[in-house]
Formats: structure tokens, sequence, C-alpha cells
């Protein structure tokens, strides 16, 4: 029986983990891209200015 809970604790934390480091590899490169972005129109324009 304390196998079976052992699993399962386990499994939930395995679940709580992919869904953390999913939410961070989604949520912190679109932070930086967000802060990063006026910084990359500068360096690299897409159109010209006219």
């Amino acid at each position: 029986m304390a196998l079976l809970l052992d699993l399962c604790m386990m499994l939930i934390s395995l679940v709580f983990l992919a869904i953390v480091g999913l939410v961070a590899g989604v949520a912190i490169p679109g932070l930086f891209m967000a802060a990063a972005a006026p910084w990359l129109d500068w360096i690299l324009p897409l159109k010209k200015k006219s």
C-alpha cells in the first residue's frame, strides 16, 4: 500500500513540475522578448523609415 501511495505522490509531483516547467518555458522568454523588442527593432528594423 505504501508503494502505491509513493507512486501516486511521484506522479502528482511530476505533473506539477511539468506544468511549472511549461509555464516557465513560455512566460520567461515572453517577458524577455517584450523587454527586448524595442532594442531588436532599433538594431534590426523590419521596415525602412521614410
